[in-house]
């Protein structure tokens, strides 16, 4: 008897062993994470934003959300080239904040060339002023980000107009980055707009805007708001891996 019990518990045992390994095994498997891959990322709620292979990290104190925009523009000949636009709040166009990311060779063969806002394809506007200039690179590129205002002449630039603007391009030149941020310093370090004893308006808004990029240029990030810090941040983790 002692035998036989001997044997059926090895019989019985050694079934429910395996059993219980492969169980195991198969449990390993099942819970070992995927590959994960841009794509697999796509989330407008911050603060890691995924969306079509582009990924970045959002600060909480710019948002929490965004809107993402999968747009066109045609050429003259009707050809068309498309860009992605993220977005804060619902905007025909990128009149406010904005992160758009353009496929340079589309729009090279639909236009001929690519052209960073505010150039426009049909038209577009200058950039009357510029403070606050510096090399950032992100993830996978490098460009030049600044303090600047837009328009069609030049002005006497005040806070209200002063945007946070980047520009840049992919290692390999085939994606194009731009950002655009609206930016305040305290008033106190704008100044007054005034003519030159000569009363050449042109004369005293470039020597108004040339005092005022001084003044700017010697404030900490910390002294805009949004700080420029948090800006540069989210620029340095933007990182695009778009299907060919």
């Amino acid at each position: 008897m002692k035998t036989i019990a001997h044997n059926l518990t090895k019989y019985f045992l050694l079934p429910l062993i395996l059993a219980s390994l492969a169980c195991s095994f198969g449990n390993s498997i099942a819970t070992e994470p995927a590959q994960e891959t841009l794509q697999d990322l796509d989330d407008l709620t911050g603060p890691r934003i995924g969306y079509n292979g582009i990924r970045f990290v959002l600060d909480p104190g710019l948002g929490s959300q965004l809107l993402a925009y999968d747009e066109e523009i045609a050429s003259p000949s009707g050809q068309v080239a498309h860009y992605t636009r993220f977005a804060l709040t619902a905007e025909e166009y990128c009149q406010t904040w904005c992160l758009m990311v353009y496929p340079v060779s589309e729009f090279e063969q639909a236009f001929g060339t690519f052209i960073f806002p505010p150039d426009g394809y049909g038209g577009g506007a200058a950039i009357v002023f510029s403070a606050q200039e510096k090399t950032l690179e992100f993830q996978n590129g490098s460009g030049e980000r600044a303090l600047q205002a837009f328009g069609q002449m030049s002005y006497f630039v005040g806070s209200e107009a002063l945007k946070y603007v980047y520009r840049g391009m992919s290692s390999d030149g085939k994606i194009a980055v731009y950002l655009q941020v609206p930016v305040q310093a305290d008033a106190l370090f704008f100044p007054t707009p005034t003519l030159p004893v000569s009363g050449n308006v042109q004369e005293g808004i470039s020597a108004h805007n040339r005092q005022l990029a001084k003044s700017l240029n010697g404030l900490d990030a910390s002294a805009f708001k949004p700080d420029l810090t948090v800006l540069d941040e989210l620029v340095s983790s933007i990182q695009i891996q778009v299907k060919e």
